[in-house]
């Protein structure tokens, strides 16, 4: 047994914070509620879900009829054991029912935690007809993805070097990014698919130029109207200018770039360079004088150097923004083609599943939520789902794509209307639980909006009592590390208009623990490590582990509270 006389940490003690965050797992535990928490790092978030899970045994719910998901098999599988060590730790201590204990022992190895990706998997597998797949599909694993990919791909491009000998959108795609390029985009768009069909979409709506000839006239006119906005136009430009034969040759190409009609796309790109460097800078910006080789002795007098200097500088701000919005246009060109070029992408790959017999885990995920929206044809076996699940939990939310959570809200969104309710122990509940502060996976479709947007919708779902709550006494680190937190989260810019902001509220902040939360901190318990490169920086860490463990460190044992030596 710990004796009582060892010292503890701040936290340890009575905390004026302490009442909010003893509410807030009461009320993140209670298994009649639906909750949306959020659980900042180190506040006991697992505890808080196997609490919650037991409590919903404990209330006479089947392990069946509960569908809890996290993000990874890892956390899956520690999950599913945390609960089974708090279901016999109780039972030692005799805090579970008899007749309660006998009913989730028997029904015990129906206890599972799954992933998303694992949930839409068995669905399928479950509802094939319903879902358009043949039952015997096999899913592709990690390694025969890339190769089913290169092969739609092979296919794909194929396809669009023949669409570029009648298509000058498709052949400019082609020149401006190269096939290596091509194929590297292409293939982030098909890993990335559901998401990337709607940003093409977003990124097109509402965009007028359609076809390069259109991008070309579009800059011509600006040219004109640039030119024309200056005393005497382009004639006094040209009648100003200095005798070289560099100054003859722009003003050829010039001449030929305002003429009507217009030339075309690639002439009129060879006629913006020699134009571009003379009105430009290397760097795209406007002249503040002429080019070295252009001397005063060049023009007529020194009154004609300065005026034409003069017309060089008013000129250059109407070309740079000519050139920016030709570029803008050309890009909307551009995307249209890759448009075009992705839903080949997307038919060759998806004959390319078929003939394989195979899915991958975004066809996984879409063709579940397909088979969940059919809300007629797929209405029986949406009945036996929504029977069986009736209590969903979802930890690490802000780690969820917006398909995801779409796939979640298809599943409970027939409570609001109590369809699919059958005889119950309680009433339907959902809890989702996340930290906006350690969304990360942005490269994986996980949008942090979406754990407002979620909660939002679960307030909706069953207006009865508090749905949004929040703990944020850690339990992992010291006073010290927390205070810098806090300084330093408090620092950072925030952007309210954005949904996808960051923000630190007072739902954010990490209670320090009694007395005055500014009183000075002298422990060293903090320490900046500066390097030149991530191995120098390693090599630091590691001295500065091997200096504590040499010198009889000692840390908050996770288990007791209390401190102790630090171990490797």
């Amino acid at each position: 047994m710990v004796s009582s006389t060892q010292p503890r940490l701040d936290f340890d003690a009575d905390d004026p914070l302490e009442t909010r965050d003893t509410e807030a797992r009461a009320l993140a535990i209670d298994p009649t509620r639906n909750i949306a928490l959020e659980a900042s790092a180190g506040t006991g978030k697992t505890r808080v879900l196997v609490d919650r899970y037991v409590g919903l045994l404990m209330a006479g719910v089947k392990p069946r009829n509960i569908l809890a998901m996290t993000f990874t098999r890892k956390a899956a599988a520690e999950m599913r054991q945390r609960i089974l060590q708090e279901l016999a730790k109780r039972h030692r201590e005799h805090t579970i029912p008899p007749e309660s204990w006998r009913e989730i022992r028997d029904s015990v190895t129906d206890i599972a935690i799954s992933t998303i990706d694992a949930f839409c998997l068995a669905l399928l597998r479950e509802f094939p007809l319903e879902a358009d797949v043949d039952p015997g599909f096999d899913l592709a694993d990690e390694t025969e993805t890339p190769r089913l990919v290169d092969d739609a791909l092979e296919r794909t491009l194929r396809i669009g070097r023949s669409i570029a000998t009648e298509q000058p959108e498709m052949s400019l795609l082609f020149a401006e990014l190269g096939e290596y390029r091509l194929r590297q985009g292409l293939a982030k768009l098909i890993d990335r698919r559901l998401v990337a069909v709607d940003a093409l979409h977003r990124f097109l709506r509402g965009a007028q130029t359609a076809t390069i000839d259109e991008a070309v006239a579009r800059l011509h006119a600006r040219l004109r109207d640039g030119f024309a906005s200056v005393p005497g136009g382009a004639a006094a430009l040209v009648g100003g200018g200095p005798s070289q034969p560099d100054f003859a040759l722009f003003v050829r190409d010039l001449r030929q770039l305002l003429g009507d009609p217009a030339p075309s796309a690639a002439m009129t790109q060879a006629l913006m360079e020699r134009v571009h460097d003379y009105l430009l800078t290397k760097d795209g910006a406007p002249r503040k004088r002429l080019a070295a080789n252009y001397k005063k002795g060049h023009f007529r007098s020194p009154a004609a150097y300065d005026r034409h200097l003069g017309m060089v500088q008013a000129l250059g701000p109407y070309v740079v923004q000519a050139l920016h919005d030709y570029r803008r246009d050309i890009n909307v060109v551009l995307a249209r083609a890759v448009r075009q070029l992705f839903a080949v992408a997307l038919r060759e790959y998806e004959k390319t599943l078929q003939k394989h017999g195979v899915l991958d885990f975004s066809d996984v995920l879409q063709r579940t939520l397909t088979l969940l929206a059919q809300m007629e044809e797929f209405s029986r076996s949406r009945f036996k789902l929504e029977a069986r699940y009736q209590h969903v939990l979802v930890d690490e939310f802000q780690d969820t794509s917006r398909a995801q959570w779409e796939l979640v809200e298809l599943l409970v969104r027939s409570w609001a209307s109590g369809l699919g309710l059958t005889e119950r122990a309680l009433a339907p509940t959902i809890f989702i639980v996340g930290d906006r502060k350690q969304s990360i996976y942005g490269f994986r479709d996980a949008e942090v909006a979406v754990l407002d947007e979620a909660s939002r919708y679960i307030e909706a779902l069953r207006p009865i009592g508090q749905v949004r709550t929040a703990i944020t006494r850690s339990f992992r680190s010291v006073r010290e590390l927390l205070h810098f937190v806090n300084d330093v989260c408090a620092a950072i810019d925030k952007s309210p208009e954005r949904p996808d902001a960051f923000r630190y509220s007072e739902n954010d902040i990490f209670p320090l623990g009694p007395g005055d939360a500014s009183r000075s901190i002298t422990s060293e318990a903090l320490g900046v490590v500066a390097g030149g490169s991530d191995e120098q920086q390693a090599e630091t860490v590691a001295d500065e582990i091997a200096r504590l463990l040499a010198t009889g460190a000692t840390v908050r044992d996770r288990d007791t509270g209390v401190r102790r030596a630090a171990r490797p």
